[in-house]
């Protein structure tokens, strides 16, 4: 049984070691092993979990080691999973039993999917995405690496995300749109246009903010 080492003992780092063990529904089964820690990071002990069993900066992966990352905020996803990728770590992707995956679906390593969300036909999703329960991904769209969408957005079908987008709580992404790297979507937003790389949209519909 490999063993699991989740990057990021937050919040959705709980969640995740929630998903993990649900995964013997799949017939997959981990050893939990612990949770990694930024070195700077101060986290408090939490009974309930597995404990930080080291730092992301030092760890050195063993063999029977596979790792996924839980940091909801994408620069932070993206620094750790560098510094684990770079010592040969492995990724998997942990899948919560009721999301319902279409088989035409093409996803990457790395990624998190949660309660009853749905990723329709011929949709791919990168690698390293965190994707919260109940969103709905419609057909033929894609979700860039290091992505993540908040619980209940809707993204309505031929959509492209680029790298390191967040969707926050509750939004819809009009048909047929792209989304350029690194853009931010406020909870609840309604986006009916192109959001251009780097932006910042809220509200309905949704408009750049200052």
């Amino acid at each position: 049984m490999k063993r699991l080492i989740i990057l990021g003992a937050g919040n959705m780092g709980k969640i995740v070691c929630e998903y993990a063990k649900l995964m013997k529904e799949y017939k997959t089964e981990w050893n939990i092993a612990g949770y990694l820690e930024f070195a700077e990071k101060e986290v408090n002990a939490d009974a309930a979990y597995p404990s930080v069993i080291g730092a992301i900066e030092t760890y050195q992966p063993r063999e029977d080691d596979v790792f996924v990352c839980s940091y909801a905020s994408v620069e932070e996803r993206e620094k750790s999973v560098q510094f684990m990728e770079a010592k040969g770590g492995r990724f998997v992707n942990i899948i919560h039993p009721t999301a319902n995956i279409l088989s035409t679906n093409k996803m990457g390593v790395g990624n998190v999917i949660g309660a009853f969300t749905t990723l329709s036909v011929n949709t791919t999703i990168g690698n390293h995405c965190v994707i919260q329960d109940h969103c709905n991904v419609g057909h033929d769209s894609v979700i860039g690496d290091f992505s993540h969408l908040y619980v209940g957005n809707i993204v309505c079908g031929i959509n492209t995300l680029g790298k390191c987008v967040t969707v926050y709580t509750g939004s819809v992404i009009y048909p047929k749109l792209k989304v350029g790297e690194g853009a931010v979507i406020g909870a609840g937003s309604v986006v009916m246009r192109v959001v251009k790389p780097g932006t910042s949209v809220m509200g309905n519909p949704a408009k750049k903010l200052d």
